[in-house]
């Protein structure tokens, strides 16, 4: 296989180069954003809503214990650090 170069970045530049843009794209969606957001989700909706699904599959999640909730009469409660660690727990299983 031939070696190929990439003009104008060398190797170790391109490698920086694709690693700070990592970084930014992660630091865009840290924990220290939860914080400053409302500390909980209040129901289904909201819940789809935060994790980008339909609200049909946020209640089978809900309903599969798959993140801790509270329930204050009809009114779901989910608290966004919590959501945040279940779902990083589940990444790493």
């Amino acid at each position: 296989m031939e070696n190929v170069t990439l003009t104008p970045y060398s190797e170790g530049e391109l490698k920086t180069l694709i690693y700070d843009m990592v970084q930014m794209a992660l630091s865009t969606h840290s924990p220290q954003q939860i914080d400053s957001q409302e500390p909980f989700i209040k129901g289904i909706h909201e819940l789809a809503k935060f994790l980008k699904v339909s609200p049909a599959r946020a209640q089978k999640l809900k309903n599969e214990n798959a993140f801790p909730y509270w329930q204050d009469g009809r009114t779901l409660l989910f608290d966004r650090a919590k959501l945040m660690q279940a779902m990083m727990s589940k990444n790493t299983k």
